[in-house]
């Protein structure tokens, strides 16, 4: 009976002990860069700076990790589609939006977006901003913090 207690007393504090140590949990590279799960705002596409819209919305874009899924705002309408980042590598699938009819000012930003994102195969982030990139030119930059302009 004495043995039982202790071998039991051993195993308790062996249990203890291994649940206290620090484990390194493995990041896959996407996470460790810090680009997903991030709200982007955009604040330049196709050369062009954007700045807030009439109702203070501003086209944004949303890369989540655990779906792989890319969501957004465009300008005119939401969007969403599959990303695959690895590295500096990044690209996206193709790309559904709602369909609201758009004046022509936001349907000319809107379609900027989707050609920056179709034409994206690399990123970099630079001075606080989220570059896409295709080599080395630069399709759209985003902030993490909304324009206040």
């Amino acid at each position: 009976m004495r043995m039982t207690a202790f071998v039991g007393s051993v195993l308790c504090i062996a249990m203890l002990l291994v649940s206290c140590t620090k484990k390194d949990i493995p990041t896959s590279g996407a996470q460790a860069t810090g680009i997903e799960g991030i709200q982007w705002y955009l604040t330049e596409a196709g050369g062009l700076p954007v700045s807030l819209m009439a109702d203070d919305k501003q086209p944004h874009i949303l890369l989540d990790p655990a779906q792989k899924q890319a969501t957004g705002f465009a300008g005119c309408n939401n969007f969403f589609g599959s990303y695959e980042l690895d590295g500096s590598s990044l690209t996206f699938g193709p790309m559904g939006a709602t369909r609201m009819a758009c004046p022509d000012l936001e349907t000319g930003l809107e379609m900027s977006v989707f050609e920056a994102l179709e034409s994206t195969r690399n990123w970099k982030k630079s001075d606080g901003e989220l570059l896409l990139l295709d080599e080395d030119a630069v399709l759209a930059r985003f902030s993490f913090q909304k324009n206040e302009s």
